[in-house]
């Protein structure tokens, strides 16, 4: 009896949030890892997350209120800030360019796209601004020379590779590795991108709920923070909730998947603000260029965590 009370107890405290999230990729994982073992109840956060296809639908959903927070790339949040929404980028897990370009086995060089076909997931975030950066440096005009396909998430992408509907896309694991015993074109030595910063799987929200909500936001934080140190400490439950989201039987496939990302993933999530100049100085938008980046990220929760010792006492 004292338990069910208990519960209640702690049920009439959370505070009802909805996070969507933009990708089925391991880089969202330490959010699905909170909610799979009740990190954000422990924090009092009642989460409830939704997969919305890529960063502007769901940066539309935040703007509209329909969700209270986003688990995105920061490209589609500084094109919206430009255009005048007022997001915040709040905590960055991952701030690598981990999507690979993968191309039909005659393309030797990124510089062979010019004129063909390449499937992406949107044509806006992290991943095409990685693409864009790629053909740039091969000499090719990122807005011209290529045919953009839109296909959606990375599975549609392979499958329009395999079907030969397009000549070239952007795969993360597990499906780098099918590629790779496929025998197609891997360019995954660019060194130029491991030098960068580009935040994918962010966790971001608007201005007006930060400051309305900062106990509910430092929650959120923390509760992704935790999500991180499992996916880094705890490689059974992780796969356990890999397997769950990213559908993968096969193990073999899933430990590769699982190993890639432990690494790339940040134990302590500063939001990056190297990587909004990166989306300022590629936007287009005639404000871009004069923006300061500072104002697009609130460090001060992730900062507050680890000044109190929360964030290395986790890993101790």
């Amino acid at each position: 009896m004292f338990q069910h009370a208990r519960a209640a107890e702690i049920s009439a405290q959370s505070r009802k949030v909805v996070m969507a999230y933009t990708s089925i990729s391991p880089q969202y994982a330490p959010g699905w890892i909170a909610k799979e073992m009740k990190i954000f109840d422990k924090n009092r956060i009642n989460a409830e997350l939704v997969y919305v296809r890529g960063g502007v639908e769901a940066t539309q959903a935040l703007v509209g209120g329909d969700v209270g927070f986003i688990n995105a790339g920061v490209g589609a949040v500084v094109d919206a800030t430009l255009a005048g929404a007022d997001l915040m980028v709040l905590a960055s897990p991952s701030v690598r360019a981990e999507t690979i370009l993968v191309a039909k086995k005659d393309i030797t060089s990124p510089a062979d796209l010019k004129g063909k076909k390449v499937a992406v997931g949107s044509l806006a975030g992290p991943a095409m601004l990685a693409l864009k950066m790629i053909l740039k440096m091969y000499g090719l005009n990122p807005d011209r020379d290529v045919n953009y396909i839109v296909t959606g998430p990375t599975a549609p992408r392979y499958a329009a590779l395999n079907s030969g509907v397009v000549d070239a896309t952007l795969l993360t694991p597990p499906f780098t590795l099918y590629a790779k015993k496929a025998g197609y074109s891997i360019f995954d030595s660019i060194a130029a991108l491991k030098e960068i910063e580009i935040a994918n799987a962010s966790i971001i929200s608007t201005r007006k709920f930060v400051q309305q909500e900062p106990a509910v936001v430092e929650r959120v934080v923390k509760s992704i923070i935790e999500g991180l140190h499992v996916y880094k400490t705890n490689a059974p439950e992780t796969l356990r909730v890999l397997r769950k989201y990213l559908r993968i039987q096969n193990s073999e496939d899933l430990q590769y998947v699982y190993q890639f990302y432990s690494n790339s993933l940040v134990e302590k999530p500063y939001p990056s603000i190297k990587s909004v100049q990166l989306f300022l100085d590629w936007s287009k938008h005639p404000k871009a260029k004069t923006a300061d980046p500072k104002p697009f990220v609130d460090a001060s929760f992730v900062e507050k965590l680890d000044r109190l010792g929360f964030i290395d006492s986790l890993y101790k």
